[in-house]
């Protein structure tokens, strides 16, 4: 099994034709649809309409609005894929972009929920959420294209972008690999002015990157070297931001697979999903103290292809790719449980993407996230014939972080 990271080969804008018809502001009413799941036959509902593909931004981005009143997306209504503003309260999309199409997965809402930061052609965007101020804190020099994958620090002082060198794009995912393509993790620190924001490159290799990540509470940033499994024996790599004291964090053994990995909230540990035999099926998740190699097993889990923890990590959400499986889980580590919350019953195949002569490998995948309370799942599954938007209460399973908090405090 082998995992394809190609958002910068979706960056291509659309047509003159496409972009004229999307245009920011416009809005669009969609329906609500409720289900109970075939196999758990808990509640579901579909939250965007199948006219066209609908899915959510990277699994490291913020996208859920912490009081849960809205969500933002990525979405192909007017011809072109742009970001969109789903209100769930009214059940009204906003288109948020316009012009450019966008990176499909680059965006992260601002931690006072009033405005976004997303990739958009070959520029770092800042953007209010009414559509009002928009500010350009990087523009990629030519030569070099932006490939998608982004991380904003937790203050919003700096981005950590990825950018390939032009020459060495392919269209095939295994050429790409056998090419070895001039990579480079670039750091921009952005500043109130957008005329005084400082960039450099903090890592540069001759291989696809990719998952940049920024360590929380240190000036270091982690990102993975991709490739074909077998061939990528040191995956994680930890850099200062400033390019000093590189390392493999955890360098592969035998025929495992290390996956997707986040840093816990205090940056002490970083978690992963590590399939023991290589193929996809004994997976567990651990996590590891990059400073000591201290590595713990924090539990088994159902081949979490995709995962994420919730807000105080008591609980984490994964999906699972197994043919004879694709359901979605919650997960409590501490116990050592694992419940079934659906099927996600997603094809994962690819999708074309409006405007363009591209396809996007991504738009069906699962990859759920827990709203900022615990109170709610959001997912994206292909399950009625175009990748949309879903989401399911789990109160009854997670207990409200808000909760959980109020008891700690008073007890």
């Amino acid at each position: 099994m082998r995992r394809i990271s190609r958002r910068w080969f979706l960056a291509a804008a659309g047509t003159p034709a496409a972009r004229a018809r999307a245009a920011r502001g416009t809005r669009l009413d969609t329906p609500r649809e409720e289900f109970r799941d075939g196999l758990t036959e808990r509640e579901v509902f579909r939250l965007t309409d199948l006219a066209v593909v609908h899915h959510l931004p990277g699994h490291n981005h913020r996208f859920v609005a912490r009081d849960n009143s809205f969500l933002l997306l990525a979405a192909e209504h007017g011809g072109a894929l742009h970001f969109h503003r789903l209100d769930l309260k009214r059940n009204r999309l906003v288109q948020l972009t316009d012009g450019e199409t966008v990176h499909p997965y680059a965006a992260c809402l601002r931690s006072n929920d009033r405005g976004f930061f997303c990739l958009q052609g070959r520029e770092l965007v800042q953007a209010d959420l009414g559509g009002g101020n928009r500010r350009t804190h990087y523009r990629c020099p030519e030569g070099w294209t932006l490939t998608g994958e982004m991380d904003i620090s937790r203050a919003e002082r700096y981005a950590a972008l990825v950018e390939m060198h032009e020459e060495d794009w392919r269209a095939d995912p295994a050429a790409q690999f056998a090419a070895e393509p001039r990579c480079r993790v670039r750091i921009v620190e952005m500043q109130r002015q957008s005329s005084k924001s400082r960039n450099w490159v903090s890592a540069e290799e001759r291989r696809w990157i990719a998952a940049p990540r920024f360590r929380p509470w240190r000036s270091q940033v982690l990102y993975a070297r991709e490739g074909p499994w077998q061939q990528v024996r040191r995956r994680f790599q930890l850099v200062g931001l400033d390019g000093s004291g590189r390392t493999s964090v955890r360098p592969t053994r035998g025929r495992e697979r290390l996956g997707r990995a986040y840093w816990v909230d205090d940056g002490s540990r970083l978690r992963y999903v590590r399939f023991a035999d290589g193929a996809g099926w004994k997976a567990s998740i651990r996590s590891i103290v990059p400073e000591t190699r201290e590595e713990t097993t924090e539990a088994s889990c159902s081949a979490f292809a995709w995962f994420r923890e919730n807000a105080d990590g008591s609980a984490i959400a994964g999906a699972s790719r197994r043919p004879s499986g694709p359901n979605l889980y919650v997960l409590f580590p501490r116990m050592h449980r694992e419940i079934t919350l659906c099927e996600h019953l997603s094809s994962l195949r690819p999708y074309p993407v409006a405007g363009t002569d591209r396809v996007d490998p991504l738009a069906a995948v699962p990859d759920p996230a827990f709203s900022q309370d615990s109170s709610w799942l959001y997912f994206v599954t292909d399950r009625e014939g175009m990748p949309a938007i879903y989401g399911m209460p789990v109160d009854d399973l997670v207990e409200s972080t808000s909760r959980r908090r109020s008891r700690t405090l008073s007890g």
